[in-house]
């Protein structure tokens, strides 16, 4: 016999009533108890940080009280005097103010001198050399140390005057105090769990040790049976522990505990109540279920109506379903809400589809749509590309961090220009204005753009290269215009033209640097002999004989034909393989010399070197390495580096250069008197020749200008007691002036012209001044 409809809705209310309740126990069930895990895991993280900022507060104050200590003129008498008592003094002293626990003082050597209280038995090696060795290399170090039984936290410093003539150590005691501070923060108890390497581990824990506690260690907590300590969790204790530190042999935990009667308590008790409101609902229903089931079936029926308007995407029209119960008017408001939930996620999903989400404007994949509607309406209009000049180093030097807020900083910019904005790659802006813009108006619009970016506590200058391309004159699609753009915008980094127009020049020189990346990184793999180092002789005017050449890269490509090295160089600095060049050019500097050896041509080759090479800290380590291989003294080479690139970075360059003339290396400053300070900064440079740049030699007989410039470059190097070599000679009378004003070498097509070193080697043979 078939059912009526009201049979069936009845039946099937109390059918779903009966699952749906039994599942709502079970979710609430898991629901609590995922609440619970949650709970857990943010006391436990908060309880990590809090320890973490407690021993970072510490470590600042170990810093500060040591930069105090070791920079104080008494202190490093009372040092230098090795006097026990007055060192005892001094230290406990300082410790008292700083309420530090120990107090020490040791030899370069890392010898014991002394220690408040005496923990370390005087003239005894210190347990821990490391740790003073890299105090006296780097200035400070620190680490979490076991000694005796005990925990500390110290910070060992040089005391300088000015060279580094002990190490001072301070340290504040890692005991029940930093588990009580955390315990009343977080509520949770806290044990310091401490395994030295050859010692028996020991433990500071908050817990009573005769509470008779069940402590049960996790490790996920997902893991953890909810469910059997909700019925039985007197007695018990979760706990966890991180490995604060684990370094030369000591092991050091901490474990955090938390009481799983006080964690589930208030769970347990929600639980139980809406397990019976549950239960009391569910036959409350089952009871009306027959009386509701006629109502039931009209709004049913119009909810199944609105509920296929929704699947088919129609959001605007109200719901219409009047059951008169609140149960249906419930139900009817959760379609409204469903209906309005779903359309504003179908909002925020299109926004999300449509956005960047660290700059929020346009994403790539929605610009060109948008663009390919205007290239379809056949409009007129300016793509300009914006990008942050060197933002790679502004990450390398400032943090991605700060590298995003200046890429937030520069969208925030653009977009209020109006127009079209989008974000096309890491660093590259698509900006689309509302007209066509001159270029005056591009110039102050850069304007804008540019300027310095506050980022915690430090402003990051930022300077934006733009790129422009006219549409649809320069290109017809959306892709061929992002290609372009990345040509026009390479173009205006690499010849800092900040605002650059495309043209077809700039895709042929674009091509061709492509082309030059390729063949030239297949040379320094396959080394086809393309490659090549010429010499020019720079002739001793004192002596009238070569005692040093400057060596010259040159490359000839069979494909490209011969490269200009201001070409390629500058190419592979942008591509950020110049570190391979620069290995090919000293080695075949080596092999080079080692061939005018065999030849008894003793000659120093001078190698260019960029400001990316003197900062590069494993170009010295490489040299060296290739002069101990050959048996070759560093004398045989020195270094030139032109005057322009030192002033970037004056401080950093001056370190460097000092070091590399430290190892017997010389130094000479190229191209000098071109940069717009040379003067006032001469007496800085760790440097041993001046090279006087070629503009000011050409016509030295001609003109009485150069002369005096020259003259008064000449004296003031000797007054620096640097060397002068003159480049550019191309003539006698210039050889004369030269050797008269005193300049040491000369160098020029008059003397010799750059060739190859089988042809050096010719000519430095049967080599006489020219008449």
């Amino acid at each position: 016999m078939q059912k009526t409809l009201n049979q069936r809705i009845n039946r099937l209310i109390i059918r779903i009533l009966v699952i749906t309740m039994v599942t709502l126990l079970i979710f609430i069930w898991k629901s609590t108890s995922d609440q619970a895990s949650a709970q857990l895991k943010n006391d436990l993280e908060v309880a990590r940080n809090v320890l973490s900022q407690v021993l970072d507060t510490r470590q600042k104050q170990l810093a500060n009280s040591a930069t105090v200590l070791t920079d104080d003129f008494g202190f490093k008498g009372t040092v230098a005097s090795r006097d026990k008592l007055t060192i005892d003094s001094a230290l406990s002293n300082h410790g008292q103010r700083i309420n530090a626990d120990l107090m020490a003082l040791f030899s370069l050597r890392g010898d014991t001198i002394t220690s408040v209280p005496e923990k370390f038995i005087p003239g005894a090696n210190f347990i821990y050399p490391k740790l003073i060795e890299e105090a006296v290399n780097q200035g400070n170090s620190d680490s979490i140390l076991s000694l005796d039984g005990e925990l500390y936290q110290v910070l060992f410093s040089s005391v300088k005057a000015p060279r580094p003539m002990a190490v001072a150590m301070m340290g504040f005691k890692i005991d029940k105090s930093i588990a009580e501070q955390l315990k009343r923060i977080t509520q949770l108890e806290t044990s310091i769990v401490v395994t030295p390497g050859d010692a028996q581990s020991y433990r500071v824990s908050t817990i009573d040790s005769d509470a008779n506690m069940m402590n049960i260690q996790i490790e996920n907590m997902d893991a953890l049976a909810w469910f059997t300590l909700s019925f039985n969790s007197k007695n018990k204790l979760i706990s966890t522990s991180f490995t604060l530190l684990e370094k030369d042999g000591l092991k050091v935990e901490i474990m955090l505990s938390n009481q799983v009667e006080s964690l589930l308590a208030d769970f347990i008790s929600l639980q139980i109540s809406i397990g019976l409101i549950a239960l009391a609902a569910m036959l409350i229903a089952i009871m009306f279920g027959a009386m509701l089931s006629k109502k039931l079936v009209k709004p049913i029926e119009a909810l199944t109506v609105h509920a296929k308007k929704i699947a088919d995407g129609e959001y605007d029209e109200g719901v219409n379903a009047d059951g008169h119960s609140s149960e249906l008017t419930t139900l009817s408001a959760a379609f409204e809400t469903m209906q309005s939930n779903i359309k504003d996620r179908e909002r925020k999903v299109i926004y999300q589809a449509q956005h960047d989400v660290l700059t929020t404007l346009y994403n790539r994949n929605h610009v060109e749509k948008l663009l390919s509607e205007k290239f379809e309406r056949q409009e007129c209009f300016q793509a300009i590309g914006i990008n942050i000049f060197g933002f790679r180093g502004v990450n390398d030097t400032f943090g991605y961090h700060n590298g995003d807020l200046c890429l937030t900083e520069l969208a925030r910019r653009v977009d209020s220009l109006g127009g079209l904005s989008a974000r096309l790659t890491g660093g590259e802006l698509l900006w689309v204005p509302e007209k066509e813009l001159s270029k005056d108006e591009l110039v102050q619009i850069k304007g804008k753009l540019d300027g310095e970016v506050a980022a915690q506590g430090v402003s990051i200058p930022m300077t934006v290269a733009m790129g422009v391309i006219n549409c649809p004159s320069d290109t017809h699609s959306p892709s061929d215009l992002f290609r372009k753009m990345n040509i026009v915008i390479d173009e205006a980094q690499i010849t800092r033209q900040f605002i650059l127009e495309f043209s077809d020049e700039l895709e042929e020189k674009y091509t061709r640097r492509l082309s030059i990346i390729t063949e030239l990184k297949k040379e320094l793999r396959e080394n086809n002999g393309e490659l090549a180092l010429f010499y020019q002789p720079k002739l001793n005017l004192i002596q009238n004989k070569v005692l040093s050449v400057e060596a010259l890269i040159r490359w000839n490509n069979k494909e490209l034909g011969f490269v200009s090295p201001e070409d390629f160089i500058a190419v592979a600095e942008h591509a950020g393989f110049i570190g391979e060049v620069t290995t090919w050019v000293y080695q075949q500097a080596i092999r080079d010399i080692i061939s005018f050896r065999d030849h008894d041509i003793d000659v120093m080759v001078a190698i260019n070197i960029s400001a990316q090479d003197v900062m590069n800290p494993e170009l010295l380590s490489m040299v060296m390495a290739l002069l101990r291989v050959n048996e070759l003294p560093p004398s045989v080479l020195s270094f030139e580096m032109t005057e322009g690139h030192l002033v970037k970075d004056l401080g950093k360059a001056v370190q460097q250069l000092a070091i590399m003339r430290e190892a017997g290396f010389k130094i000479a400053i190229d191209d000098f008197g071109t940069g717009y300070s040379s003067l006032s900064y001469l007496s800085k440079l760790p440097a041993d020749i001046l090279k006087i740049d070629k503009s000011f030699v050409l016509k030295l007989d001609q003109q009485e200008s150069d002369r005096k410039i020259v003259r008064t470059v000449a004296k003031l190097a000797h007054d620096f007691n640097m060397e002068i070599v003159a480049e550019g000679v191309e003539n006698q009378e210039s050889l004369e002036i030269l050797r008269n004003y005193g300049c040491e070498y000369a160098q020029g097509y008059h003397i010799c012209r750059p060739i190859d070193a089988a042809k050096y080697i010719e000519w430095h043979k049967t080599f006489s001044l020219p008449n």
